[in-house]
């Protein structure tokens, strides 16, 4: 029998071709895990400066399931939303946003607290948390005020704060220094703090925030695409 060669260009071309169908698939119907998480969303980011309400909807489009947005506006706060279309669910039950094509442009983890988290490089961190708050109870000031420790590793302290109940501005509270403290703390100089969705937010005297969420070892970690890390222990 005579071989049939085929060129190696049409050879990648029906696997490219394949490749893409499997990944632009329609989904053949709603799963029960996509009905009961439907509803309406609050996308934010770290800080709470820049918001976008969305509408996950129990309906096939596309290649996920209908998202609803004012997109000129949410655009305008999250550049990276212009291309979105649509949602999934994705592995550990994450959040997907997607592309026409069906490309993942975005993929929100679930945390230990039953929001959904998101590192972007160059952006920063952002939540999608169910509109209307079904969030559990978070600590109250009181219970977090006291002498803590900034680390750069648990039990390593670089710094000393102090984290206070006399009021600040807003809703926050007045936190002080002592010690020697790391080059970078100092360079911050922070000076109030607050609670906000439970995690705990250390704002500096230029308005710059930085957000701790508390770990299952009762560990505050900063939220953040930096390298190197930084905790909050007492």
């Amino acid at each position: 029998m005579r071989a049939v060669l085929i060129p190696v260009t049409l050879m990648l071309a029906l696997i490219g071709a394949g490749a893409a169908t499997a990944e632009t698939a329609r989904p053949a119907k709603v799963p029960d895990e996509v009905r009961q998480l439907a509803g309406p969303f609050d996308l934010t980011d770290a800080e709470g400066h820049r918001r976008c309400a969305l509408a996950l909807e129990a309906k096939i489009q596309g290649t996920g399931f209908a998202l609803g947005f004012d997109k000129p506006t949410c655009v305008g706060a999250m550049p990276f939303l212009a291309t979105v279309t649509s949602w999934s669910r994705g592995p550990a039950s994450a959040i997907r946003l997607l592309d026409g094509t069906g490309r993942v442009v975005a993929e929100f983890g679930e945390t230990e607290d039953g929001l959904y988290e998101m590192a972007r490089a160059g952006e920063g961190v952002f939540f999608l948390s169910r509109a209307g708050g079904t969030e559990p109870a978070g600590p109250t000031p009181a219970e977090l005020t006291g002498t803590w420790s900034f680390a750069r590793q648990p039990g390593r302290p670089i710094c000393s704060v102090t984290l206070t109940e006399e009021p600040a501005d807003g809703d926050s509270y007045r936190l002080t220094l002592a010690g020697t403290c790391d080059q970078t703390i100092k360079s911050f100089a922070p000076v109030s703090w607050r609670l906000d969705r439970a995690d705990i937010v250390i704002t500096s005297g230029q308005g710059d925030q930085v957000r701790f969420e508390r770990t299952e070892d009762n560990i505050w970690r900063r939220v953040s695409d930096a390298s190197r890390p930084l905790f909050l222990t007492r």
